[in-house]
This record gives C-alpha cells, structure tokens and sequence, in this order.
C-alpha cells in the first residue's frame, strides 16, 4: 500500500529529530539514540529510567500500527507529550503542559494503536472521516474482555478505559502540530466531555479508597515468619550460601576428565575416603529421582537416591559407565549401606528457637544445592516485605534502595539514634525521579542490610531490582512458611489472599491510626512506628514519609471521630465511662444531646449520624487513642504524664508515661475490659510463681490492685456489679 501524501515525513514539525534531545532526556553516553524517523524507538539508553520500567516498556515499536500514514501520527504524538516543553507545542492551547513518563506514554501509544487499527479494518484511511459514531462503536467493542473464540468474559474495569479515550481526544488537541493526519476541524470525540465521565470511572478519592487493607490473621503470620527469616535464620543463611559459592568455586577448578569413569579402581579409591571420613554419600535431588523413575530403575534399589554425579566431580566425572557401575554394585550398596545418603548442605544445622514454643531444632534439614538456593532467595524475600510493610514504601520506591542506601545512624542522645535510608520517589515526580530519605526502624535497618549481602549487591546497584511482589515474593515466602520447613520452624501458615505494597501501606496507616499504642503482628510496637514516621516528616518536610503521614493523620482522624461516635451511642445505651475522666466527658455528652434535643430535624424527625459527628468533632480532635484507655488531652495543664515529665509546652501527652488510673483526662471503656483482665490475670499468675523474688511481688501486687479496681469500675458503669 502505497503511503499517502499526509504520511510524508519532509513536512512534520519533528522531522530529523534527535528524540533524546528534543525530549530533554539525559543519555547514557556511547548509547543508541532514536531518531523520529526510526520504526522503533528504543529507550534503553535513558540514563534516568527506572527500575520499575519493563524493558517492553522501552521499546516503541510503531510499526504495530498497520496503516504507515498513522505511523507518522503516533510518532508525532508520542515526542509531543514527551517534550511538553518545546515551543512548537506550547503553541497548542489545549497541549498538556506537564511531561508525561515514558511508561505512560507507551500505556497510551499502546491503547492507540487498538483504536487506529480498528478503523484500518473497517477501510477508514483517513481521520478526517472518523465521526462520534466511529467512537462509540469502538469503545464499545473495546469495552470487553474477549476469549480467543470472541466471546465476550467480562467488561473492563472503567478506569483501564481512561487512556485510550483520552488519546483519541489528544488526536483533536494536538491536531494543529500533525501531519500525518488529523480530525476534521472542529471535532473532538465526545466534546469536552473528560474521559472519566465517558467511560464512567469514579471519583479519583474514591478510587483511592478501594484498597482494602490486610488483616489481621494474613499480617500476623506474614509479619512473623519475615522477621523470624532475619532475625534468627539470616545469619545461617549467609553462612550456607558462603558455604556454597565455596563449594561451587573448588569443583569448577577441577578440569572434567571425561563424562563416565571407567576406573573401577579410582572408583574404589573415592569410596574408601569416603568410608574413612565417615559422611553421609550424597542424595540425588528429587527430580532426578523421578526421571530415573521413568527409565525403569526398581523403586526398591539401593542406589536410587545416590548422587553419583556429586559424588565423582572431585575426579573429574559426572557418571559411571555402565559396566564399571555394574561390576561395582556391590561396593556401592555396601557404601550406602554403612554410610546412607544426605543432601550435602545443612548437615548437622545449628540450632534455632522455634517461633511458636521457643523450643531449640535445626534451622534446617540437609537440603539440595537448588533448595539451598531457594532458602537464600526466600530471606531476600523476606527482607523485601518487611521493608515494605514498615516502611510504606510504594513498589517503585522499594525498587530505587540501591547498595550504600544506608546512612551511618545519627545519635540524637547517648544510646539513642534513628536510622536513614537513602533512596528515590518516582510517582508525581519529574523523570529519573527526586532523591528522598526515609526514617525507619532498626528491624527494617537490619533487613536491608541483610538483602544487600543475600542478593550481592555493589555500592549504587539495586537491592531488590524489578521484582513481582505477589506473585514473585509473597508466593515464595508464602509455600515455603506453609510447607514442612515453615512448620517445622513453628511459623503459622500464611492464608491465601492477595498481599502488595499498596495493601501494606494502607494497612500500615490505617493500623497506626487506630493502634498506636499496640503491638503489630506481636512483634513490632506501634508507638515506635508512630515516632518513626512523625520524625521523618518532620526530618524531611514534603518529602515520601510526608505523604504518608498525610494519609496516616487523615486515617487517624477518621477513627478517632469513628471511636468518639461510638462511646456516645455507648453513653445513649447506658453503658457509661469510667475512669478519672469520666464525668468530663459524660458533661460534654450531654451538651450534644441538648444541643440534639433543640435542634429542628425537618419533617424527617430524626436525628443522622453526620449531625453527630459535627457536634463530636470538636471532641474527637482531642482525642489520644492508648491500649488501655482513652486519653481526651483538652488541657496539657491537667495532663499528669506531662507534670511526671517536667514538660510544660508539649502539644500531645506522653503515652509512655500515661498512668489512666490517676489522670484527670484519661477514660476506660467497656473496649478496654479485655486488656485490664489479661493484666491482672498475668499478675496473679506471677504473685504465685516461687520465683518471683518480694521486692517484686510488691509491685505485682500494685499493678494487680490497680488492674482490679479499674475493672470494677469499668463493670459498675455500664451497669454491672
């Protein structure tokens, strides 16, 4: 098909030039760059990609767009919304004035093509004939999720629409700047209507809320077995994976000899070491157990399991020959027989506590070269979660930590410190990203460094690379905790639900919010991350962790509003506050239900939530959630863990030294009830222990009292005696 006169390069805007230089895009110096006039555009040189970007991703390859006139049309749009900056396009009013990423761009060129070869099929050679009907039909059709026989699966999700209505309306705003080809003057698909509204997606809020936070018995085990892997096993696991490269480094300096030995005698020879050493022969891997299987070998013979490959490499061999392994049958069963066979590495594992009971196993049983591969690979998955789930770092940033990322840890006092990691924000960010730090806590300062030696990583290089998180990570961590190594360990198994950075970050807001003083998966406290990320806001102010403590303060609000409605539906019931703040907040609850009482509710006669929750916001702002009680810090003056610690112009209470059964503004609710019953059961059971020495038990005997009365308050008040 010959092209037409629209598809003439001699007359766009663009022609001859250098993409890497009208774009603006730093380049790695010696590397290929793209001309506009090349079919494919190939990105792999961009100095600033990041680590997220596919190679896929890098390679534009226009000549999927079968009709050549549009060729010209998609390359002119694409370097149009990589340089938003040039004159040319600055002189289009409705042109994008922000750049777009690379990894946008070719999401939408990608969309594009769908929507200029579906008019190539129908015969339509030329965009000026392209009318609204063109365009419903289409979306239409694209709408779907088609089988490979056509037939319709499901609909696709609205927001996954957006694009490629948006590039079919870019046609019409970039239209002055093409040459290819263009609409008809005046045309522009579905008007100015936006692409949310045609396709129906909701409100980007809305959107945002969707993700559903993990809970609490897929986080707990999740959490567990991670910081079990870096804390207890770490240390072994490098020494196994030393072990290996080892290993694998002496039997590549011995030169193979021949494939098969027929040496009966060096055969002999290399039993009789091993029967003088006394070790274990080595154990075939299961796999090629199997295969043997397969061939015919009896299920019952003795040397089904041997590992003759292993065991003949320090003489240069990978097998036996035939008639050398027939002759030598019996020298060989008898081998087995007296020495038995093992995998080779983790023999005589030191020990390790288990997780659930403390009890003292092997870290692990002898494993195969692949499974001792696997379990280094499982830590650096380990240390991948765990920093994603303390942190909140997004998937992008978790691939820009590179090896150095860790700073030396600033002292703010003797003994005390906090620990930075150096990395990049890629979302919202100008290309190749912006430098960022992050504050974080010492079980994440300790995974990182862990990865960094698990994975090899040189100073600058990527810790954790591209990685796929649920079905890369998760689903390894996930089989090996649930298979017999993780339960042997005492690891609950992990159940089988969807686990991904956007889901531990929300959950990570969300629970600080609501649990700040708790504990996270029984291992991390809250308060800790609480200070953490406080400090690396205030650290680096507009900076990733202020973007997250955003989304945290603004969690925390909702619950703290959620909490307050909820002990005033209490205080309607009759079920009542206890505690020394109580009649406070019982006065200021029954200054709203006046303030209800008066109000005019309309002909609806009734009175909503959203009424209450103005009159109870005030309230709720002062509250502090705590384990054991609630805090209602309206007057810092009042506050008794600020009078405890000589500090007089604190702006929130100390929750460290909060004692709920002497201040003035502390509550206890029927919420509550269960943790004051776990401290004085604990209590009881120590004053019994013979062990405990008197000074002690005198104290156990305080808390035991305290935790006792405030139970019997908290019955009193709602009613129970």
């Amino acid at each position: 098909m010959s092209v037409p006169a629209f598809g003439s390069y001699s007359g766009s805007v663009f022609t001859g030039a250098d993409i890497a230089a009208t774009a603006g895009m730093r380049w790695h110096p010696g590397a290929a760059r793209p001309k506009f006039e090349d079919q494919v555009w190939s990105l792999a040189g961009w100095a600033d990609a990041p680590i997220q970007m596919k190679p896929t991703e890098k390679t534009w390859d226009f000549a999927e767009i079968r009709y050549p006139g549009w060729q010209l049309v998609a390359k002119e749009l694409a370097l149009a919304w990589l340089a938003s900056r040039d004159e040319r396009v600055l002189a289009l009013p409705r042109a994008r004035r922000i750049p777009r990423h690379p990894r946008t761009i070719w999401a939408r060129l990608y969309h594009l093509r769908f929507w200029l070869n579906w008019l190539h099929e129908r015969r339509i050679h030329t965009l000026a004939s392209v009318t609204q009907d063109h365009c419903t039909a289409f979306l239409h059709e694209y709408g779907f999720v088609l089988d490979k026989n056509g037939d319709v699966i499901r609909p696709k999700a609205p927001n996954g629409l957006r694009t490629v209505v948006s590039a079919m309306q870019e046609i019409a705003d970039y239209g002055d700047l093409l040459h290819g080809d263009r609409y008809h003057r005046g045309f522009r698909p579905w008007g100015t209507t936006s692409p949310r509204e045609v396709v129906g997606a909701p409100a980007r809020p809305d959107f945002e809320a969707k993700t559903a936070p993990l809970p609490d018995e897929v986080l707990a085990p999740l959490l567990t077995a991670c910081l079990q892997v870096i804390d207890v096993l770490g240390p072994h696991i490098l020494d196994l994976r030393q072990a290996l490269r080892e290993e694998r480094r002496k039997q590549d300096s011995v030169p193979l000899v021949a494939r098969s030995l027929h040496d009966a005698g060096q055969l002999r020879d290399l039993l009789d070491r091993r029967l003088a050493i006394g070790e274990p022969l080595p154990e075939q891997e299961k796999g090629a157990v199997k295969r043997r299987l397969q061939q015919g070998w009896d299920p019952q013979d003795p040397l089904l399991r041997l590992n003759f490959r292993s065991l003949l490499r320090p003489a240069g061999h990978r097998d036996i020959a035939r008639k050398v392994q027939a002759s030598c049958r019996p020298m060989l069963e008898d081998a087995v027989a007296r020495l038995g066979v093992a995998h080779l590495w983790g023999r005589d594992a030191a020990l390790v506590p288990r997780a659930d009971t403390g009890e003292l196993v092997p870290w692990t049983l002898p494993l195969p070269a692949l499974a001792a591969d696997a379990v280094a690979r499982i830590g650096a998955h380990a240390c991948l979660v765990t920093t994603s789930a303390l942190t909140g770092m997004r998937s992008s940033e978790l691939m820009e930590l590179a090896g150095g990322c860790r700073r030396p840890m600033e002292e703010t006092a003797p003994g005390l410190g906090r620990h930075l990691i150096a990395g990049k924000v890629i979302k919202g960010r100008r290309w190749g990203g912006e430098a960022d730090e992050w504050v974080v806590l010492d079980e994440v300062f300790r995974a990182i460094g862990l990865a960094e030696q698990l994975n090899d990583v040189q100073p600058g290089q990527s810790i954790f690379g591209h990685f796929q998180f649920d079905y890369g990570a998760i689903r390894w961590l996930r089989r090996w905790v649930n298979s017999p190594a993780g339960q042997r360990l005492g690891l609950s198994p992990i159940p089988d639900e969807p686990i991904h950075p956007r889901r531990l970050r929300r959950t990570l807001a969300l629970e600080m919010a609501a649990r700040p003083g708790g504990l996270l998966a029984a291992k991390v406290h809250f308060k800790h991350l609480t200070v953490v990320t406080t400090e690396g806001y205030a650290h680096r102010p507009g900076g990733a962790q202020a973007v997250f403590h955003h989304e945290w303060k603004t969690a925390e609000a909702k619950e703290k509003l959620a909490r307050t409605v909820e002990v005033f539906r209490q205080f309607q019931e009759g079920r009542l506050p206890a505690g020394p703040g109580a009649e406070a907040l019982l006065a200021s609850f029954r200054s709203v239900e006046e303030e209800l009482a008066q109000h005019d509710a309309g002909p609806a006669k009734a009175v909503s939530d959203r009424q209450i929750e103005l009159l109870l916001k005030g309230k709720a702002a002062t509250l502090h959630l705590g384990v054991a009680n609630y805090c209602w810090f309206e007057d810092p003056a009042k506050a008794l863990c600020l009078k405890l610690a000589g500090a007089k112009s604190a702006s929130a209470p100390l929750t460290g030294m909060c004692d709920s059964g002497r201040c003035p503004q502390a509550t206890h609710h029927i919420g509550h009830r269960q943790v004051w019953q776990s401290a004085a059961d604990n209590a009881t059971a120590l004053l019994a222990s013979p062990r405990i020495p008197p000074g002690e038990k005198t104290r156990l005997r305080a808390e035991h009292e305290r935790a006792q009365r405030i139970l019997e308050e908290i019955d009193k008040a709602r009613g129970e005696e």
